[in-house]
């Protein structure tokens, strides 16, 4: 699909709302050498939806899940084909996962089932998109944004059994993401997170490359 095929948000952007109430735990693959809960400050390479900027400047923004599963597929195996493939050791050895807990409600835009139809796209026009559109998928996070939304709300097409999410740091912050201590941990061979990671990418036809 190209980006002409993208279509852009609606104007004005009346996106069905999703809440995750406080005490909702996200799950976070993050580099460790950054805190579980600090944001990207809206800087790096094009994602599906961040960095972009408003009139104020960048928009910090978080990426999570609703399961460690969500998580790593969303990250770690974003770029491995679904037939399956290898996964170099570089490119999760530095990498954690985060159990964050919310502190108080938060509001999303509802890109998933009936909130898909409430805005007249499709899965295959804005979250299971290739990254070469990029550039225009991110416009209907800058949209969320400044139609009051804290963040965004989708199923990951790479586990559909679970949801994704990118919060707007300047709406969420830090504090409003408690680190609980319980999440997997480090990935890296050797350390507590390497046997949860082995099993669940040969469970999705992954072979892990070890240093």
């Amino acid at each position: 699909m190209t980006g002409a095929e993208i279509p852009g948000p609606p104007t004005p952007f009346d996106a069905l709302t999703h809440v995750l109430p406080g005490g909702s735990i996200l799950h976070r693959v993050h580099n460790q050498r950054r805190a579980g809960n600090m944001f990207n400050p809206g800087i790096g390479a094009p994602t599906r939806f961040a960095p972009f900027t408003t009139a104020t400047g960048p928009v910090p923004t978080l990426y999570a899940a609703a399961t460690p599963e969500v998580a790593v597929s969303e990250s770690i195996l974003h770029g491995v084909p679904l037939s399956g493939g290898i996964l170099p050791y570089a490119s999760y050895a530095a990498l954690v996962e985060t159990t964050l807990e919310l502190q108080r409600p938060v509001r999303l835009a509802k890109l998933m089932g009936d909130g898909l139809r409430r805005l007249g796209i499709t899965p295959q026009q804005l979250t299971a998109t290739s990254g070469d559109v990029y550039d225009r998928t991110v416009l209907w996070a800058r949209a969320a944004h400044e139609a009051g939304f804290d963040g965004l709300a989708w199923m990951s097409a790479r586990d559909n059994t679970a949801e994704a999410y990118v919060l707007f740091g300047d709406r969420i912050s830090a504090e409003d993401l408690a680190v609980t201590g319980a999440g997997i941990g480090p990935f890296a061979s050797g350390t507590a997170g390497f046997p949860w990671l082995s099993a669940y990418c040969s469970r999705v036809r992954v072979e892990l490359l070890i240093a």
